[in-house]
């Protein structure tokens, strides 16, 4: 596989299933090379035998996020216009489509009310007012809704967010639009974040979460508020992490999904409060997993957790993650659990339950996505939507069990290039994953194909600190960064160079992003072994990245004390003070509008070892955000991708004849 063909991908997500269970929606996105953007179409199938999709909505940009009107009649979406995304509603035929809102800064996460009558969304306006001087000539071009401000003025810590960009004083809050008359009105105000919400069954109040407190910029909690058609609001629940609020279908309790303390790397649990008020009740405490599972992958950007009742309202359902993997599960109100669909060698990411069916967007290491559906007759597959692959080379991963030093079982998955002779050495790049409780596993990674299609062998591998092994192996790496995790990670690639015998160490290549950038970073400061090192949206300075992020609070729970309080610890774990210790050849690509790990921190390395006389590139992305090779501008995903694997070759293929293997220790690979 090569970068380029990011453009034949067509990635499937967001299924939603009728009222009736009849036919499913979902949205189809791929990337146009000509226009340098990311298109997208709202698609409505049929689940009787021989029902073909049809387009309902699509559009010279992009449409997606659908979702179905109570009647089943009409589905709304969101639309590209301009830069931004705009609320749509069309008939399920496709006719008749209908622009609901043109609001500046456009809307996300539309949702019918139960009897129809109302469609609520998320949109930003201005709360603090006091804060910016906007520019007020009009924009230079359709293409810009508004000029940057005079100025920026803020006495928050989050006053920017990495995908938006600085919020200029206009917060994400709960609006609400008639379809039939166009009337729009908010429902929240001032200076807080709406996160999430969910209609009440009959239609007059919402569960809203957000922090309105003042100092809510200093704290990771959302809370959990009721809010009328009225705009009157009074909280529910406070001092927890709430997101994803789901109103029961008898309207007595709310479900939501928190963790159980303020500690990082706890799991998010499944909870219920009466909707009247009383104490949270958590369902999932027997459970070691997060519920809010998924895989990282470079298909799609964002995190799918979903919490959804049942249509009698007995059983909540959520994605679970599970040891490289995430799948569908469920659990009733006394907390008895139930696996609804296997993961498998596959991750659900996606899912919607109606009339006794199952409707789920499921990846694996050879697909991008499909949609499945279950019902009593079992699983089918329901759409085809990159056959094209046929006709590539595609890896597939073979699982890996290694053992840490303290005994610990460490998994990971090895991906051989197609013209692997094992009598021969082979290149090999480890990769680390971001995070970092996040997890590699059992879905597709275009970056790893390209790899293995130049003929590297790809290692990767969930050292502590991921999720999917229980909350005690996720949370071992909390104020621990380039300890445990790293020995894990070496240790994983000692025993696969013996165990198999042909990979070359002289010619070892690392590379990950985010956490896995700092732990790439850090690696080729502790050992020499690297032959080639890319490090991708990293850290450099844990001293200096503490309050330059977006999720300023996060630094607490995650790395411990603040520099002034605890200086030496940040410091001793920081790769930029073992710099003068790098010799391996690195490359640092970052996004210049990162402001998860902001590009400052690809400078200071750059700069040191520039100063050193090492050899070291900076690629700087414009506009993007710390998800460029997730959902960036098409062209940009490319080229980020040929700049890695012009790296690696350079520094590890070089036209040298592949040495012969070693005697492997065992000829099993576990």
């Amino acid at each position: 596989m090569s970068p380029e063909d990011l453009y034949r991908f067509r990635w499937l997500d967001h299924v939603r299933l009728s009222p009736e269970g009849e036919r499913v929606a979902y949205q189809v996105g791929w990337a146009d090379a000509e226009a340098r953007e990311n298109r997208g179409a709202i698609v409505v199938q049929g689940l009787s035998g021989g029902s073909e999709p049809v387009a309902v909505a699509g559009s010279d940009h992009r449409c997606h996020f659908p979702e179905w009107s109570p009647d089943g009649q009409q589905l709304a979406f969101l639309g590209r216009c301009g830069t931004r995304d705009q609320l749509f509603a069309v008939s399920a035929e496709g006719e008749q489509c209908t622009q609901l809102t043109e609001l500046p800064d456009g809307v996300t996460a539309p949702r019918w009310s139960p009897d129809g009558r109302h469609i609520a969304f998320l949109a930003r306006q201005l709360s603090e007012p006091e804060g910016v001087v906007d520019d007020p000539r009009p924009p230079e071009s359709p293409n810009q809704t508004r000029r940057p401000p005079v100025v920026r003025a803020t006495a928050r810590l989050d006053y920017k967010r990495d995908g938006t960009g600085f919020l200029d004083g206009r917060r994400p809050h709960l609006f609400v639009v008639e379809p039939k008359t166009g009337g729009l009105r908010p429902l929240t105000d001032g200076a807080w974040s709406v996160e999430g919400f969910d209609w009440a069954p009959d239609g007059r109040t919402l569960a809203v979460t957000g922090n309105a407190d003042p100092d809510a910029d200093l704290r990771r909690e959302s809370h959990l508020h009721l809010v009328g058609l009225d705009g009157a609001r009074h909280a529910l629940v406070r001092s927890m992490k709430i997101s994803e609020p789901a109103w029961s279908p008898a309207g007595d309790l709310i479900a939501f999904l928190a963790p159980t303390g303020d500690a990082s790397g706890l799991h998010e649990r499944v909870w219920v409060v009466p909707s009247g008020g009383g104490q949270p009740r958590c369902l999932t405490l027997g459970l070691d997993r997060a519920c809010d599972g998924d895989v990282l992958s470079d298909m799609r950007a964002g995190h799918s957790a979903r919490l959804l009742w049942s249509e009698a309202g007995d059983r909540l359902f959520f994605q679970a993650g599970g040891p490289g993997a995430a799948e569908l599960c469920s659990v009733d109100l006394d907390g008895v659990l139930r696996t609804e669909l296997a993961a498998s060698r596959r991750t659900v990411y996606g899912f919607d339950v109606r009339r006794g069916r199952v409707a789920a967007c499921i990846s694996d290491p050879t697909s991008p996505g499909e949609v499945v559906v279950v019902e009593a007759g079992g699983e089918r597959r329901l759409t085809d939507a990159n056959p094209w692959l046929g006709d590539r080379f595609v890896a597939v991963p073979e699982r890996q069990e290694f053992v840490a030093e303290d005994g610990l079982p460490i998994e990971g998955w090895l991906m051989r290039p197609a013209d692997h002779d094992s009598s021969r050495r082979h290149p090999l790049i480890l990769e680390v994953h971001g995070g970092p409780h996040a997890q590699y596993g059992w879905t597709f990674f275009h970056e790893f194909q390209v790899l293995a299609g130049m003929g590297f062998l790809v290692l990767f591998v969930n050292p502590r600190g991921s999720d999917g092994y229980g909350e005690s192996f996720k949370r071992s790496v909390v104020r621990d960064w380039g300890g445990a995790d790293y020995r894990d990670l070496m240790g994983a690639l000692d025993q696969l160079i013996a165990r198999t015998g042909f990979v070359d160490e002289d010619r070892l290549g690392v590379a990950g992003g985010s956490y896995g950038g700092y732990m790439t970073n850090w690696m080729i400061g502790q050992s020499d072994r690297f032959a080639a090192a890319v490090a991708m949206r990293s850290i450099s300075n844990l001293v200096s990245d503490y309050a330059q992020h977006d999720i300023v609070p996060w630094a607490r729970e995650e790395l411990g004390a603040p520099p002034w309080e605890s200086l030496d610890e940040l410091w001793r774990r920081s790769p930029i003070r073992y710099a003068d210790r790098i010799r391996t050849p690195l490359l640092l690509l970052h996004s210049e509008m990162d402001l998860r790990c902001p590009i400052s921190q690809a400078e200071e390395l750059f700069g040191a070892l520039r100063l050193l006389g090492r050899e070291v590139a900076m690629v700087r992305f414009p506009g993007e955000s710390h998800d460029l090779s997730r959902s960036g501008r098409p062209d940009r995903r490319v080229e980020r991708l040929r700049r890695i694997a012009d790296w690696f070759a350079r520094h590890l293929l070089a036209g040298e004849e592949m040495a012969p293997a070693s005697e492997p220790e065992s000829a099993s690979t576990p």
